[in-house]
C-alpha cells in the first residue's frame, strides 16, 4: 500500500510513427499495460504529441473525441492512473470558429478532464502558424497534489511557469525537444523546480522524425533541482519512476520561504 502523501509518477519515454496515430497506439498499448499492472502508477505522463509527433499537418489534427484522447481516457480508466499527454486537436471556441491547437489532456481514472492549451508555439517549425495559442494555465488538483500543466517550449519562459503563492507542488512538461537542444532543457528544468520550489519533471521522446533527432533524457526533480527518477523497461519501452513525498517539500517551504519574496507581475494576453 502506497504511504499518505506520496504521488507515484511514471514517464514513458518512447518513439512515435510519424502522423500515424493508430501504429503508435498500437505500439504502446501493450507494454504499457503491462507496466501500469505491474507498477500502479498514480499519475502516467507520456510526451507532447505523442501519437503522431510534432508535425504541423492539419490531416492529423483531431476532435476532442478522436483516437488519441479515446486511449488516453481507456488507459486511465482500465489501468487505474491518471494520464497527461498532448494532441493536436481542433476545437470551437466560443465565436463560433474552428481552431487547432496543441492540447495537453489531464485524464482521471474516474473520466474528470482538465486540458491546457499550450502557450509558447515554436515559432522556428511553424507551430504558430499552425497552431492557436493557450490564454490560460491549468493546475489540477489530484490526490491532494496540485499539479501544473506545461508543454515543451513553455519551458523556456520562467515568468508563464512562477508557482505563485506556492500555487502547484509539481511542474509536469511533456516535449518533443530534439537531442541538439536537450542540455538546455535539462539546465531549464532545474532551474523551474530551484525557483519555484517545486518538484518538476520533463517527458521527452525518442526516435527521429523528417527534421530531428530525439534522444529523451527524461528527468523527475526534487524541488532542489536533484534527480530522483530511477529508470526501468517493460515491453520494449523506458519509463522513469518516482514516489514523490509531500513533507520534505512542505517543510521546506516553511524552512525557505522564497515564494513569499516573489516579485508580483501581470500577464497580458
Amino acid at each position: 500500500m502506497k504511504p499518505a502523501g506520496f504521488l507515484n509518477i511514471a514517464l514513458c519515454q518512447h518513439d512515435i510513427v510519424w502522423e500515424d496515430a493508430a501504429a503508435t497506439i498500437s505500439r504502446l498499448d501493450a507494454p504499457l499495460r503491462r507496466f501500469c499492472a505491474l507498477h500502479h502508477p498514480d499519475l502516467l505522463v507520456l510526451p507532447e504529441t505523442f501519437s503522431v509527433g510534432f508535425t504541423m499537418n492539419p490531416s492529423v489534427v483531431e476532435p476532442v473525441d478522436g483516437i488519441s484522447a479515446t486511449w488516453l481516457r481507456r488507459i486511465a480508466a482500465e489501468c487505474g492512473t491518471a494520464v497527461i499527454a498532448s494532441v493536436p486537436t481542433r476545437v470551437s471556441g466560443s465565436d463560433g470558429n474552428v481552431r487547432h491547437c496543441n492540447r495537453c489532456w489531464f485524464i482521471t481514472p474516474e473520466g474528470e478532464t482538465w486540458h491546457y492549451d499550450k502557450r509558447h508555439l515554436f515559432t522556428p517549425s511553424g507551430e504558430g502558424a499552425a497552431f492557436r495559442p493557450g490564454e490560460r494555465r491549468c493546475t489540477v488538483t489530484y490526490l491532494g497534489w496540485r499539479i501544473e500543466l506545461n508543454v515543451c517550449y513553455d519551458l523556456r519562459f520562467p515568468v508563464w511557469s512562477r508557482n505563485v503563492g506556492n500555487g502547484y507542488d509539481l511542474l509536469v512538461n511533456i516535449a518533443n525537444w530534439p537531442a541538439s537542444r536537450i542540455d538546455a532543457a535539462q539546465i531549464l528544468l532545474r532551474a523551474r523546480a530551484v525557483e519555484n520550489a517545486a518538484y518538476a519533471v520533463f517527458c521527452n521522446r525518442i526516435g527521429s522524425d523528417a527534421l530531428c533527432d530525439y534522444d529523451g533524457k527524461s528527468m523527475i526533480l526534487d524541488y532542489v533541482g536533484h534527480s530522483i527518477a530511477r529508470s526501468c523497461r517493460t515491453g520494449g519501452l523506458r519509463f522513469f519512476t518516482a514516489s514523490l513525498p509531500m513533507a520534505p517539500l512542505a517543510h521546506y517551504r516553511d524552512r525557505f520561504p522564497v515564494s513569499n519574496d516573489s516579485d508580483s507581475f501581470e500577464i497580458k494576453y
